[in-house]
C-alpha cells in the first residue's frame, strides 16, 4: 500500500464510524472517478473532499454526511451505472466526478434529465456544463474549461518567439476534439493555422508514438501543443524528444493524472521545455495564502505529513476538490435555513442547486475567495456554470524530482 492510499485510510477512519445521529442515515458525496488507471488523480480528489468535510466534522446543515468512492475504472459504462443508482438512492445528494469527460459528455442528457447534481473537480471538456437550451443544467465546475484553456495555451505558445510553426497533438476523444476547435480558433486570432493536426488514437503506444513524432520531426514544427492522457503524453513525449528533439511542449494538465514523471526522464522534459497548464494553486501557496496552510494542517493531523501543495500527487485535484466542497458545505448550509432542506432528497438536492446558484456568503478557497461562483445557466451566460476563468490558469514545470513547480514568465520566453 503506498503512501498516499494509507493517508486515504486514515481520513476514512474519519468517517467511518457511522453517522453522528444514528436514527438519521447520513447523506452521500458519491465521488465517480477512476480508482484503477488515472487512480492519483482520483485518490487527490477523494482527499480533498474528504479533508474539506472533515473541516465541519462530517456534519452540514444539521445533517451527518458520508463519502462513497466509486471506481468506473475509465468506462463511461460502469460510470452510467453510477449515476443510474443515484436517481433512486434516498441518501444521495451529489455526484463528485473523477478526471475523465468521456462518462459526463456521454450521459449529460441523462444527468440533466434525471437532475443529479454532478460536481466536476477534474474534467474539462468545455461543452459539459454548457447544456441545451429546453434542457436544466445540473452540472458545476470548478476546474479548467478547455473552451478557454486552449485559448490560454496558445496565448502562451505564440508568446514564445521561437514558436512560429506550432502542431497539435490531440487525444481522439471527445475531450481532445474539442480541444481542437477551441485551439484553431485561437490560433486563427492570430492569423495562423495548426503546422499539423494529429488526432491520436487511445492506447497509442511506444511504435505508434515513434510514427507520429516522426511526422513532427519531418515537418516545419516549432512548438508542439499537446491534449493527452499520462500514459499516451508519456508515450509521446519520450517519442519527440528521439524524433524531434528541437521541439518545445506545452501540454494540457491531463497528463498530470497518473505518475508521468516517472516515465518520462527529467533531462528530457527540460531539453523540450515541456509546460503544464493547470489552476494557480503552487503560486497561491508561494502568496502565502492562509487556506492552504489550514489544509495541510487538517491532512497532517491524520497520517502522512505534507509541507507543500506540491506533495500531494496530482495535487490539481485535491486543491480543486477541497475548494468545490468547501462551496458545496456552504450551499448546504444556506439550504438547511430554507424550508425545502425538510423534504426529501429530490427537495434537498434542489435546495441545494438553488443555493449554488445563489451564494449569499464569500467561501475562502486555496484559489483563491469565491463570490458567488455560480449563477442560472442560460445559452446566453454559458460560463454560468464554472467557478474558474482564465485569471485562474497558469503554466507549470516539472522540477528535477518530478514535482510541479510555478513557471515564470522569462521561464517561458
Amino acid at each position: 500500500m503506498s503512501k498516499f492510499s494509507i493517508l486515504l485510510c486514515a481520513l476514512c477512519a474519519t468517517f467511518s464510524s457511522g453517522p453522528l445521529h444514528a436514527d438519521t442515515p447520513a447523506l452521500e458525496l458519491i465521488i465517480d472517478a477512476d480508482f484503477s488507471v488515472s487512480y492519483q488523480a482520483a485518490r487527490s480528489i477523494e482527499l480533498g473532499v474528504r479533508t474539506a468535510l472533515d473541516e465541519v466534522q462530517g456534519n452540514i446543515g444539521g445533517l451527518d454526511f458520508r463519502i462513497v468512492t466509486r471506481d468506473h475504472h475509465g468506462n463511461a459504462k460502469r460510470s452510467y451505472l453510477t449515476l443510474a443508482g443515484y436517481v433512486e438512492n434516498e441518501n444521495a445528494l451529489a455526484i463528485i466526478g473523477g478526471s475523465h469527460s468521456p462518462p459526463y459528455l456521454t450521459y449529460q442528457e441523462f444527468i440533466n434529465t434525471n437532475r443529479i447534481l454532478t460536481l466536476l473537480p477534474w474534467s474539462a471538456a468545455g461543452p459539459i456544463t454548457r447544456s441545451k437550451p429546453e434542457s436544466e443544467n445540473w452540472f458545476y465546475r470548478l476546474s479548467i474549461d478547455d473552451s478557454r484553456a486552449g485559448g490560454f495555451i496558445v496565448d502562451h505558445a505564440t508568446s514564445n518567439a521561437s514558436c512560429v510553426d506550432i502542431s497539435l497533438l490531440l487525444i481522439d476523444t471527445g475531450w481532445g476534439r474539442s480541444n481542437r476547435s477551441a485551439m484553431i480558433k485561437a490560433l486563427a486570432k492570430t492569423g495562423r493555422e495548426p503546422t499539423m493536426i494529429k488526432m491520436v488514437p487511445t492506447a497509442t503506444g511506444t511504435s505508434s508514438a515513434k510514427a507520429i513524432a516522426n511526422e513532427i520531426g519531418r515537418s516545419a514544427t516549432d512548438c508542439v501543443i499537446m491534449v493527452m492522457t499520462s500514459t499516451e503524453g508519456a508515450h509521446l513525449v519520450n517519442a519527440l524528444h528521439e524524433m524531434a528533439p528541437d521541439v518545445t511542449v506545452y501540454s494540457h494538465w491531463g497528463v498530470l493524472a497518473q505518475n508521468f514523471a516517472d516515465q518520462v526522464t527529467h533531462q528530457t522534459r527540460s531539453d523540450l521545455g515541456l509546460r503544464v497548464i493547470q489552476t494557480c494553486g503552487l503560486q497561491a501557496e508561494q502568496d502565502g495564502n492562509e487556506v492552504v496552510t489550514t489544509a495541510l494542517t487538517n491532512i497532517n493531523r491524520h497520517s502522512l505529513r505534507r509541507n507543500s501543495l506540491r506533495e500531494i500527487p496530482s495535487s490539481v485535484g485535491f486543491i480543486h476538490a477541497y475548494d468545490l466542497t468547501h462551496i458545496l458545505i456552504e450551499a448546504i448550509q444556506q439550504a438547511a435555513t430554507q424550508p425545502e432542506w425538510q423534504g426529501d432528497i429530490r427537495a434537498k438536492r434542489l435546495a441545494v442547486r438553488h443555493a449554488l446558484e445563489n451564494l449569499k456568503q464569500p467561501v475562502p478557497g486555496i484559489l483563491k475567495t469565491y463570490e458567488a461562483p455560480f449563477s442560472a445557466y442560460s445559452p446566453d451566460r454559458p460560463n454560468a456554470h464554472e467557478a474558474l476563468d482564465t485569471d485562474d490558469f497558469c503554466m507549470t514545470s516539472f522540477a528535477a524530482d518530478g514535482l510541479m513547480v510555478a513557471s515564470s514568465d522569462e521561464q517561458e520566453q
